[in-house]
């Protein structure tokens, strides 16, 4: 049955609709559209353990960006799905301290005008709630939640055991963490938790090795029920497929390696650790 607004759009007012967004997310919509996304995560979504069901469930997606995990909650039949991003992307993390330089520009005012277009394209009623992981509690939520998802956002934060906690009161049956990690680290000190600081002034800081994805869960205070990976978060068509140029050895591992195979990422299902 065709949704509300594929309906009221059309094919063509739809495609540029979609078109006059940026997106984080490959999403399929209606009338054979897909948004050119920076990651392109269809290939993962049968690599994680995602229930098949999540009927009668209370869902929370937290750093949903465009929703591409939120949207696949609510089509396994979730009783409620919340997705949680900023609005501001200015608030992210940042490990400088100067004003916003012209890089930070770049990714400084993105709203959530793709999610809330691509949740009525869709037909879902997944609610957004745009705020701070650091600012999240059951009573603006309205928690806590049966099945909690949280992806590629431990690396972002200055203190994610302090958003661990936060996520701790917010689950009340399974937090499936997934995340990207270092591939080398991971086999260099495949038991000892380890991780690397990112270099650069971004919204970026430790990624860690398997181990130490691990061990921050285990800091925020949940119990590993079983894990695995390394996945491939392969990216989508807005990645260009070549660099215009090689400006360093790291440059060149990347486009040889991490563009083409994808981010090594693990995830890990758990639960609130008893007492």
């Amino acid at each position: 049955m065709m949704n509300r607004m594929s309906a009221r759009l059309g094919a063509d007012e739809l495609r540029r609709a979609v078109d006059g967004q940026t997106w984080y997310h490959t999403l399929e919509f209606p009338h054979g559209i897909e948004t050119k996304g920076f990651y392109d995560l269809r290939s993962v979504l049968p690599k994680v353990p995602i229930p098949a069901s999540l009927a009668g469930k209370q869902c929370l997606d937290l750093a949903s960006a465009d929703g591409f995990w939120a949207f696949e909650f609510a089509r396994r039949g979730a009783a409620r799905v919340v997705s949680v991003d900023l609005e501001d992307h200015a608030s992210l993390d940042w490990q400088g301290t100067n004003s916003p330089s012209a890089a930070r520009s770049l990714v400084m005012g993105r709203t959530a005008e793709g999610f809330h277009l691509a949740n009525e394209a869709l037909g879902f009623k997944v609610e957004r709630f745009g705020m701070s992981l650091y600012e999240v509690s059951n009573e603006v939520l309205g928690g806590p939640f049966d099945f909690v998802f949280m992806g590629n956002v431990l690396l972002h934060l200055r203190d994610p055991v302090s958003v661990l906690r936060k996520v701790l009161d917010l689950t009340s049956g399974i937090f499936l963490s997934f995340e990207a990690i270092s591939l080398t680290l991971s086999v260099l000190f495949p038991h000892v938790p380890v991780a690397q600081l990112w270099e650069f002034d971004e919204p970026r800081w430790w990624t860690p090795n398997v181990r130490g994805h691990r061990r921050l869960l285990e800091a925020g205070g949940f119990e590993i029920l079983r894990g695995g990976g390394p996945v491939f978060q392969k990216f989508g068509p807005i990645v260009p497929a070549r660099p215009k140029s090689l400006t360093s050895p790291r440059n060149l591992q990347w486009w040889l390696f991490v563009r083409r195979f994808g981010v090594a990422s693990s995830w890990l299902l758990t639960q609130p650790k008893k007492t």
